[in-house]
């Protein structure tokens, strides 16, 4: 799928009611897991709400994804405010939807096998382009969104000095790297079955 029609088949896919109906089904899904969140310590927080905009992305594309992701933004603030709003914070999120929705459109998502580890590596490699595609679209996010445009966000907020940017970017990817195996692995396993629940919802065969 040429990477620009990848865009123009997710804006088509805006004329579906059942596209709607899922994307706001799973908005609501996104806004709950915001606040959804484990801390193995008191500086590793894994959080959730990635997986209902990531879910979006691979069932309508990158603009169901991003305009998800505004909505997504917009209520999750109105339900809990944390700090000041700012349209700076939505773009970021927007950006981590849209590629979600590049990197993971049409996949076929990788059924885990924990029978025991050699069949779980197996289906690992024996489905290395599905693994390698959510492996991506969250290195990405992480990277282009987690990384940089929040730390410049924090700068232009005001929340520390621009002196300090490259600091908080160093610290920010040590934490970063750390948790993508962490949130590659829940992707592998939440993405399965949320295609399994929606082809069974609608006795529908999607291609990778």
């Amino acid at each position: 799928m040429a990477f620009f029609r990848i865009f123009k088949k997710s804006f088509e896919e805006l004329k579906s009611i059942r596209c709607l109906t899922v994307t706001a089904l799973l908005i609501g899904v996104s806004i709950a897991l915001k606040f959804v969140m484990i801390m193995p310590t008191e500086t590793l927080k894994i959080s959730f709400a990635f997986v209902g905009l990531a879910s979006i992305g691979m069932l309508y594309g990158p603009v169901v994804a991003g305009i998800a992701g505004t909505i997504t933004d917009l209520l999750g603030f109105l339900v809990k405010p944390t700090g000041a709003f700012s349209p700076i914070f939505t773009l970021v999120e927007v950006t981590g939807a849209v590629i979600f929705g590049i990197f993971l459109y049409g996949l076929n998502p990788v059924k885990l096998d924990f029978s025991s580890k050699s069949a779980f590596l197996s289906g690992l490699k024996t489905n290395g382009v599905q693994v390698f595609r959510i492996f991506m679209a969250k290195f990405t996010v992480n990277l282009v969104c987690n990384v940089f445009m929040n730390t410049v966000a924090m700068v232009i907020m005001g929340y520390f000095a621009p002196e300090v940017f490259w600091v908080k970017i160093a610290a920010r990817i040590v934490k970063n790297a750390v948790m993508l195996p962490i949130e590659v692995f829940i992707l592998l396993l939440v993405l399965y079955p949320v295609m399994v629940a929606y082809r069974a919802a609608f006795r529908e065969k999607r291609s990778a």
